[in-house]
């Protein structure tokens, strides 16, 4: 279909749907029904085609990002993607941090033994 078809068919003129095409205008909320209309398509198919869009263009910008990375991390930013997906097919009720102890904290916590053990005078 031409644009000359389109703005007939949506009662609009080729010069308003060029610069649409070519976001340079955008489009009312009532020509957007009439487009809707015309390829028989509802609003809800024309926002779904636009957040698509959004979301190709993260991807190129993640792409892109990729491909500037060295090698090695490029695999630790490929593991941390997997780790990523592991978490989010987890319901968040398993998800769980380990809190070991750290060394100063095991320090301190011998110190304290050692002075409660000795009587004091």
């Amino acid at each position: 279909m031409t644009l000359a078809d389109l703005a007939e068919r949506c009662d609009s003129h080729v010069g308003n749907l060029s610069r649409i095409e070519r976001d340079q205008a955008r489009p009312s909320l009532e020509l957007l029904y009439r487009l809707a209309q015309a390829l028989s398509l509802s609003l809800t198919d024309i926002f779904s085609v636009a957040e698509k869009k959004q979301l190709d263009s993260e991807q190129v910008a993640l792409n892109a990002t990729f491909i500037s990375l060295l090698e090695q991390d490029r695999q630790l930013l490929l593991e941390f993607a997997q780790l990523l997906q592991r978490r989010a097919s987890q319901p968040m009720g398993s998800v769980y941090v380990n809190r070991d102890p750290l060394p100063a904290d095991s320090a301190r916590s011998n110190a304290t033994e050692s002075d409660e053990e000795q009587p004091s005078g």
